[in-house]
């Protein structure tokens, strides 16, 4: 075999195992290309929709009365029967209790109990008529093992007997709102006060009225705490078992036959703070149905940034009696709210000022926008000027949205490997085969 065939042999073996190779790369940079062009955006909508979704009429509770709500918006996320009108049992001795606080200067004043609140009256901690406890000690007697001859010693210290007392619950409950409310004793046994009730939402209403009160608040939290009655301590263990969830800060458990189990829950879980109600559940429904409503919202829910005042969201138009101009307006303070992942549609409304005129001023407001959630307004915020300007200018704006964002990254590595391994197949043809002589 000649040395020129020979080199063509090898020169042909050497471009098809160039070719074989070039072959295996592309199909290698086409999967590579496609894994990660897909895994950027993949990886954020599995960080946003990682929650267990469950639609809302899916939801139900043994009780037959309930509603949960967020604290400090007053959202109300599920409700059942909300305005039944219901027996409410212990829950009654939350109004007593800030009733109680409200009314009395030192809370470590020791008081004697009268005949009247003596007894154990279904309770298990007994009073005896003449033992001594300080005011303290009978409002946790009355919220944490849910004594009722606290509350009537409690409601005849403030008042002087229970009946005026029940005056100061019924004047209490109108003022909060809750206005389908009717008291008629202090600790909500209800055998003999057939018209002794109110409903969910009125409880609802009460509860958060109470925890804007530290007192209140710090009380319901305790799982179990000591007191004294005649010197001697006796030990209380909350009847809210559900304070063995890290997350469930309170409120108060009740029970009679006419009223069933209920139960009104306080939580607190990355700062989202909810607030739910069960009347006339079942022995084991009341803690089944608060949990269920508290995590559905906690695994359905996000509390996030709507508004972000650093962006501008809208543009308005000013002039003078030479030229015009366009500014940029943002929001006057950021936005955050609960919203529903799987449900909840955000909708934006923008009211711009007609006839802005020169010079734009640093913070004011130029027009607002209204924020929707499916149909309903929840808020309005006025968007603001943060430039300052005397006369019409020239404006360059570079738009990043944020969908270039996320691309950017992906495509910047795949260009950068193409080039590596386009380099590393260029610099191999260069280079000549080795001949064997």
């Amino acid at each position: 075999m000649t040395l020129l065939n020979r080199y063509k042999i090898q020169n042909k073996s050497f471009i098809k195992a160039i070719l074989k190779k070039i072959n295996f790369f592309v199909v290698f940079l086409l999967l590579f290309s496609l894994i990660l062009y897909f895994w950027f955006p993949a990886a954020n909508i599995y960080a946003e929709t990682n929650y267990r979704i469950v639609p809302s009429n899916q939801i139900d509770t043994v009780a037959t009365s309930a509603i949960i709500q967020d604290y400090n918006s007053g959202k109300i996320f599920w409700e059942k029967n909300p305005d039944k009108l219901m027996y409410p049992a212990s829950t009654t001795k939350i109004i007593t209790a800030i009733i109680a606080i409200e009314n009395i200067k030192d809370l470590n004043q020791k008081v004697k109990i009268s005949k009247n609140a003596s007894g154990s009256n279904n309770s298990r901690i007994s009073f005896k008529k003449g033992d001594e406890i300080t005011l303290m000690d009978l409002l946790k007697a009355a919220l944490i093992e849910s004594t009722n001859n606290a509350a009537v010693a409690l409601a005849e210290y403030v008042s002087g007997d229970v009946e005026d007392f029940v005056g100061l619950m019924n004047r209490k409950a109108k003022e909060i709102g809750a206005l389908n409310t009717k008291f008629e004793n202090a600790n909500g046994l209800d055998s003999n006060f057939p018209s002794h009730k109110t409903t969910a939402r009125d409880l609802l209403k009460i509860t958060s009225y109470c925890l804007k009160n530290d007192v209140f608040r710090e009380i319901v939290s305790l799982k179990k705490t000591n007191i004294h009655i005649n010197n001697k301590e006796i030990e209380l263990n909350n009847t809210n078992t559900l304070l063995d969830y890290d997350y469930i800060k309170g409120v108060k458990t009740g029970y009679t036959d006419n009223a069933g189990y209920c139960l009104i829950t306080y939580s607190n879980k990355n700062g989202t703070e909810l607030i739910s109600v069960v009347l006339n559940s079942s022995s084991y429904g009341r803690n089944y149905d608060s949990l269920r409503l508290i995590n559905w919202v906690y695994d359905n829910f996000i509390n996030k940034k709507i508004i972000d005042s650093k962006y501008p969201v809208a543009r308005a138009a000013a002039k003078n009696n030479y030229s015009s101009a366009y500014f940029d307006l943002y929001p006057e303070k950021d936005f955050n709210l609960l919203i529903n992942n799987s449900e909840d549609k955000i909708f934006y409304n923008y009211i711009i000022q007609d006839n802005i005129s020169f010079p734009i001023e640093t913070g004011i407001s130029y027009g607002k926008m209204v924020i929707y959630v499916n149909e309903d307004k929840v808020e309005e915020i006025n968007l603001i000027s943060k430039d300052s300007i005397k006369s019409p200018v020239m404006i360059q704006e570079i738009s990043k949205t944020n969908e270039l964002n996320q691309l950017r990254v992906p495509l910047i590595l795949i260009i950068s490997f193409y080039f590596l391994i386009f380099t590393i197949i260029i610099v191999k043809n260069f280079v000549k085969p080795k001949l064997n002589y």
